[in-house]
């Protein structure tokens, strides 16, 4: 890799980010970077750690040239990526689930919460409600269980 590209990703990549960069060097030996400290003519000075080690605050001078790639160690979304190019706008399947819900989406969950709340006609004994649902299921375990052991133990009083 060369300088001038090595210091064109360092400004792409948001300063907050600077931290969760690895550079991974020809040989796949990885350094996780804390700070960078300079961009030498042949080489990049930095205070970090190697990959694989607790030992950190160490300095680090690499030539350009051993660097094979820059790799961010988290998750980055493809609008994240397309922001560090400056593209604008894109909002992905990620983006969208993190942001929340829409307007439509709360109106719509409003909705089903009232119809769930709805008493049934009389002669219907479904309940709805997401938690007289769980209610039920676990007064039907209880009873079951409940069965189960009362039959256990009268056969253990026949046997005596």
């Amino acid at each position: 890799m060369r300088r001038e590209d090595c210091v064109e990703l360092f400004k792409r990549i948001p300063e907050s980010s600077h931290a969760q960069v690895n550079l991974v060097l020809r040989n796949q030996f990885v350094l996780s970077v804390n700070v960078v400290v300079r961009f030498e003519p042949t080489y990049l000075v930095f205070r970090g750690r190697e990959g694989g080690t607790t030992d950190e605050g160490r300095a680090f001078f690499v030539p350009y040239e051993e660097i094979g790639y820059l790799r961010l160690e988290r998750v980055v979304r493809i609008g994240e990526l397309k922001q560090m190019y400056g593209e604008s706008g894109f909002v992905d399947a990620e983006d969208r689930l993190s942001k929340g819900e829409t307007q439509e989406e709360k109106v719509e969950a409003t909705k089903l919460t009232l119809d769930a709340q709805t008493p049934l006609p009389s002669g219907s004994s479904v309940p709805l409600d997401p938690a007289n649902i769980a209610k039920q299921n676990l007064l039907d375990r209880i009873r079951a269980t409940r069965a189960t052991v009362a039959g256990m133990t009268g056969k253990l009083a026949d046997k005596k």
